[in-house]
Order: structure tokens, then sequence, then C-alpha cells
């Protein structure tokens, strides 16, 4: 079994080598396990996936008491590096971030991704994105938590300016360079840009930012090979394989109670022997 030293350095190196890799978002530890069989090299959980499995929409409403075990489960079921998706932190200031960063790696995670971005919501009428001091704080009390931990996790900073649309547009790329190279500077390992971001974008991104950069998987740009030649390092499904799944199940269950219609239960190889051996 690798140590969880050696976990932090594998995903690290996962981020670093001349290679792109795609990284899958996990909702529990069956969907984990799921994505360790099929040959995935690291994990990492959705919050958005996490936040459905609970019943919750997406959005920072669950909590550290809610995301902590999920977490731990996951460590505890595979043998891949696990990133945890932690949102803005779940707390209001770098060091109540930082602390709550201190139980996720405690509990077996060797990466963190954190974010910048508030939707749009009752308490405020449009998004908006975090100060960048404040973010940098953030950031940068995470950088030393590694050297107190003694364990080299991925801190992989996301800014929200594209999902959330904010800025002009004749402004976005370069306020987003910026802000983006102001985190790296703070000790942040990879740089996420989540949004339906087109060729010419992506490029950019890679050329000005000081480190690896991680997409989410869009139908805008989702040619691997040339996301590869491009220079980006890490692509995220996101929520996307847990809307698939549960879009999966709305069907069937929509079947059975409007058309009594039970063929879905039974259309498909995985037999109740074939998940126990599979999960066993």
């Amino acid at each position: 079994m690798n140590t969880q030293q050696q976990q932090a350095a594998r995903f690290q190196e996962l981020h670093t080598r001349d290679a792109l890799f795609i990284l899958p978002n996990a909702w529990d530890a069956g969907s984990a396990k799921i994505f360790e069989k099929a040959g995935y090299e690291a994990i990492a959980t959705t919050s958005a996936g996490i936040a459905y499995s609970l019943g919750y929409a997406d959005g920072e409403i669950i909590t550290m008491d809610e995301l902590l075990p999920v977490v731990r489960q996951i460590a505890k079921r595979t043998t891949v590096p696990l990133s945890a998706d932690i949102e803005r932190g779940y707390g209001t200031t770098p060091e109540e971030v930082t602390e709550n960063v201190r139980v996720i790696i405690t509990a077996g995670a060797v990466g963190i991704n954190i974010e910048d971005g508030y939707p749009a919501a009752a308490t405020h009428a449009e998004s908006y994105l975090e100060e960048t001091n404040t973010q940098v704080a953030k950031i940068e009390q995470l950088a030393a938590l590694k050297d107190e931990l003694d364990i080299p996790f991925v801190i992989n900073a996301r800014t929200c300016a594209y999902l959330l649309g904010i800025g002009d547009n004749d402004t976005r790329l370069d306020a987003t360079i910026e802000r983006c190279n102001s985190y790296v500077a703070a000790g942040a390992d990879c740089i996420f840009i989540p949004g339906g971001l087109d060729k010419a974008t992506v490029t950019a991104l890679t050329k000005a930012i000081a480190a690896p950069l991680n997409i989410l998987a869009s139908p805008a740009f989702n040619d691997i090979q040339e996301l590869q030649n491009i220079g980006v390092r890490r692509i995220s499904l996101g929520s996307g394989p847990v809307r698939a799944t549960y879009a999966a199940l709305m069907d069937i269950a929509s079947a059975v109670q409007n058309k009594h219609d039970l063929s879905a239960l039974f259309s498909h190889p995985f037999s109740y022997q074939k998940a126990n051996e599979f999960f066993g």
C-alpha cells in the first residue's frame, strides 16, 4: 500500500508530466470504485454529485460534516490518488478554510479543488468572484499546510470567471490570466478554469498561465489529442457522470411508475451476481 506522501507525489507527477490525464469525479465509494477499475490514474470528488446524492442542489449547500464521510469512504475503498472538491472551502476566512483542508487531508485526500466564485443567489443579485487578495491568502495558507503536514497535496485553484460569465467579454481573458497567475504565485499547483471554452481561449490560457491548466469536459471543445497538443494537462469530468447516471435512473423510475414497464431493470448485463463480484 502506498503511503499518503507517495500518493501525493504521484498526483503531483500527473500534473507535471508531458501528457494530459482525465480526472473522473465520483460522488460516493461505489462510483469511485467503478472509475478506479476502469483504469483512471486518480479520482476526484464532485461537490455537485455529492449534493445530488444527498438530495440537495449544488452550490456549497452541503457541509463539511456531509463531505467528510464521503472522502473517508472513497479513500478507504480505492488505491489511487484522491482529490476533494471543497467548493469555496466551507469557511469565511483563510484560517477556517485551512483547518477544513487539514481535516480533508487527514481523511486521506492528496489534492483539493478550491474555487473563487459566488453564483447569483437570494443573498446577492449578481454572480461575483472572491476578492483576489482574500483568495491568495487562502492559497498561501494552504501551501504552508503542505509543509506542516509533510504531504505535498495538490492545490487546484479554480476561478469561475468563465463559468459564471463575470466581466466583459473583451477583458475577461486578461483578467482571468492575471488572477490565475496570482494564485500560482501564492502556491497553487494547478489552475482550473471551468466553462464552455473554445480552442482559442484554451490556447491563450495555456500559454499565459504559469502552471498546468485544468479544464472541464465541455461540448464547446473536446478533442483530447488537440487539447494535449495545446498543453492542457488535466480534464475534469465534473458533474457529467452523475447527471448521466441520474438521468438514466429517472428514465427507469418513470417507465416503471407511469408505464408499468420493468424491462429496464433486467435489460442490462450487470446482474446481481456480477455486481457482487465487481464490488467484492
